[in-house]
């Protein structure tokens, strides 16, 4: 356990293992997630291939053992920010049922434990649940460990998607009923392409879309800044000798706006304040009021505009709820190893074309910053 970790106060140490903000917080939290991770993916590959690493091997006693030790510190550090509340205790309870399967096997390996009968067998794929609880508890903890980019957004489905193949698969072994043979093979097959191709034309028309306004936002923010480029070069040629400040704090404004740093609010504030200076400085002449409201105010009204513009979320929603239904039935349709692989790059290609183009609808978007509509050479 992190030597440091054991000196904080239980409130800092709860608000760190929640919202890391120290390298050591994302570092610990980070081996947290890829151990959990790990130990799902290798419940997966034991259900498909048990003669891998049965019970008693050197091969799942080093694995079980560096899991043990992840969890069991995992565990200390939880029961010591613990408040009391239920959502505690159960979140404990899963923790605790996340660490049994290991114990045993560590304890089985050394000789503890050479009665595991049948019975207790089913008993502990069920705790092996826990895991895939744990992996979905700390789903959300995935974009604040390692940034917001597109990978960790995809890489969240994934996860959630192993888990639940897990789940049925560990389930299934337990009730000794076949959950996935239920489903009738041959119309799965009708629905897989069915469902994707419908998916697939409504990213095509939605990246479209998306790339349109894309295109539209960089060009005019392009017409913006040579309508004010031009209103400058008039007003320093009829005030050579005037002293202005100029628009450049408010050009250093925009670029703060478009990364993100400054809102929509505040932007329209100091370009009405902007606007004002310029106003102020070409009063005297009107012959200067119809490229100042035409071109300048208009243009630069119309660009802070259609960064606002976007998608309903709703439809956001359904392309959403289309891609689970997706991966699902191919999750259904294509069991085994090779299934799992199958899976995880339709979800990379697929979830990953689905936040690039809510990215892309975002002009300014605080939740990504690897894609969005800021001014991109198009």
């Amino acid at each position: 356990m992190p030597k440091m970790f054991t000196e904080w106060q239980p409130e800092a140490l709860r608000v760190e293992l929640q919202q890391p903000t120290t390298a050591l917080g994302r570092r610990y939290l980070g081996l947290l997630i890829i151990t959990i991770i790990s130990s799902v993916l290798f419940l997966f590959v034991q259900e498909e291939y048990p003669a891998i690493a049965p019970l008693g091997s050197p091969q799942l006693l080093i694995f079980e053992l560096l899991i043990l030790t992840v969890f069991v510190c995992d565990f200390v550090l939880r029961v010591r920010i613990a408040q009391g509340t239920l959502v505690d205790a159960a979140f404990l309870l899963i923790d605790f049922l996340a660490i049994v399967p290991s114990a045993i096997v560590v304890l089985h390996y050394a000789g503890a434990m050479q009665g595991i009968n049948v019975e207790f067998l089913a008993l502990l794929r069920l705790f092996r649940l826990a895991r895939i609880l744990k992996l979905l508890r700390m789903q959300n903890a995935v974009v604040g460990i390692f940034g917001a980019s597109v990978l960790t957004l995809v890489f969240g489905a994934m996860t959630f998607h192993l888990g639940l193949r897990v789940f049925l698969l560990e389930i299934s072994s337990a009730l000794k009923f076949d959950i996935v043979g239920l489903f009738d093979q041959e119309a799965l097959m009708i629905a897989v392409p069915a469902v994707g191709s419908v998916f697939g034309i409504a990213l095509a028309i939605t990246f479209g879309i998306a790339k349109r306004k894309q295109i539209e936002i960089s060009e005019l923010h392009r017409l913006a800044m040579d309508a004010l480029e031009t209103i400058e070069s008039d007003i320093k040629r009829i005030a050579p000798d005037q002293k202005w400040k100029g628009t450049g704090d408010w050009r250093k404004d925009i670029s703060r706006f478009l990364n993100e740093e400054i809102s929509y609010p505040e932007i329209k504030s100091r370009t009405k304040a902007m606007l004002e200076d310029v106003r102020a400085m070409i009063i005297s002449r009107p012959s200067m009021d119809v490229p100042f409201h035409n071109n300048l105010v208009a243009r630069i009204s119309e660009f802070l505009t259609k960064t606002q513009i976007e998608f309903h979320p709703v439809f956001y929603l359904w392309l959403n709820r289309i891609a689970q239904l997706y991966f699902i039935l191919v999750l259904l349709a294509a069991p085994g190893l090779t299934g799992v692989f199958v899976q995880m790059l339709v979800i990379f290609v697929f979830q990953g074309l689905v936040v690039i183009i809510d990215d892309m609808d975002h002009a300014v978007d605080t939740k990504v910053t690897l894609f969005n509509s800021k001014i991109l050479d198009v």
